[in-house]
């Protein structure tokens, strides 16, 4: 039996902070994608870094680096084949 890896969403309020995030997380050779935030967390242009669970403490230091607050880290509950979000 295959056991799924908790998977969890960075959220910045706009695209540059989680780009420049996002390339940093790319050159450590972190598997991440960087998405629109879901409406289920907040309305507008924001976007996150969808990352394992593998990966938070890299990219816990990365934020400590570029010195930047986000908007919340979210970890995303699978019910089925929708999915939900608990703030960390």
């Amino acid at each position: 039996m295959k056991v799924e890896e908790n998977e969890y969403l960075v959220i910045y309020p706009g695209h540059n902070i989680a780009a420049l995030l996002y390339q940093r997380l790319l050159k450590k050779s972190c598997n991440v994608e960087l998405v629109s935030t879901p409406v289920k967390i907040t309305y507008g242009c924001s976007k996150s870094i969808r990352f394992k669970e593998v990966y938070i403490d890299i990219i816990r230091g990365e934020i400590r680096k570029i010195d930047t607050k986000p908007k919340g880290i979210y970890r995303i509950v699978k019910k089925g084949k929708s999915e939900s979000y608990e703030m960390i």
